[in-house]
């Protein structure tokens, strides 16, 4: 992808920096986050183990904000990107911040504006790659959002959310629900404010992907200082998260 900026792009990209999500480097000092966030999504990178090579596949990149993924999938050579949102770029500026950093790298990645619950092969087809990161604390029914997106991958889809540590019995399928308002949640982190799932255990999400319609799964990557957070969910009787990175697979394409 080139990297193209005419003084009214740069403007524009000036004034849309403190809304990018992601740390995009525009050249010439124009950098949208700090070296801390920068090394954090190196690491994500990393954790999420997306395909080095998508060359000839096509990618569907549901919440897609600013475009920080949608692009990468792009770079990668996937020949076809769709990036789709609903509220951050309603309520957040985050098309905005999309639509200058296409420009800025004269990029073919397609969007549109649509919700999970909305998905299905009539108006979108089907993608051999599936991408939702934080997704399932945004949605008041994640099982079903789960189904929607099962219904439009062809082969894989990676999922990275957040997890559910409670104290004790962490094999049960359990997840959270809340209605919105963080003075009246019961586990005190920053998720409270969503309205729907927020946090799954690991054998949630497991039980769920199955439930979709995935032949086979695998956790790629599960919460750090797990042990510890147990013991601190048991002290102050809060259960606490982390993040975890689960790949499913259709084994036979849906004929």
């Amino acid at each position: 992808m080139s990297q193209l900026a005419t003084p009214e792009l740069r403007a524009r990209l000036q004034e849309l920096r403190p809304y990018f999500y992601s740390p995009y480097d525009f050249g010439d000092g124009l950098i949208t986050r700090p070296p801390r966030v920068r090394r954090r999504f190196r690491r994500r990178l990393e954790l999420l183990r997306i395909p080095n090579d998508l060359s000839g596949l096509t990618v569907l990149d549901i919440g897609a904000y600013d475009g920080f993924f949608s692009f990468e999938f792009e770079r990668r050579g996937a020949k076809r990107v769709l990036a789709i949102d609903t509220y951050s770029w309603d309520q957040q500026r985050g098309l905005e911040c999309f639509l200058a950093a296409r420009e800025f790298f004269n990029s073919k990645v397609e969007h549109r504006r649509m919700d999970v619950s909305e998905l299905c092969p009539r108006e979108v087809g089907t993608f051999d790659l599936v991408f939702c990161a934080g997704l399932l604390y945004h949605v008041q029914d994640p099982l079903l959002a789960l189904k929607r997106i099962r219904s439009v991958t062809r082969r894989q889809r990676i999922l990275e959310t957040v997890c559910l540590i409670p104290a004790m019995h962490e094999s049960l399928p359990m997840i959270t629900l809340f209605a919105g308002d963080p003075e009246h949640a019961e586990m005190g982190t920053k998720l409270s404010h969503f309205r729907g799932g927020a946090a799954a255990t690991q054998t949630w999400i497991a039980n769920a992907l199955t439930i979709a319609g995935f032949d086979r799964h695998e956790m790629v990557y599960t919460p750090s200082f797990h042990l510890l957070k147990k013991i601190g969910a048991l002290l102050t009787t809060r259960a606490q998260s982390g993040r975890i990175t689960a790949h499913a697979f259709v084994e036979q394409a849906d004929g």
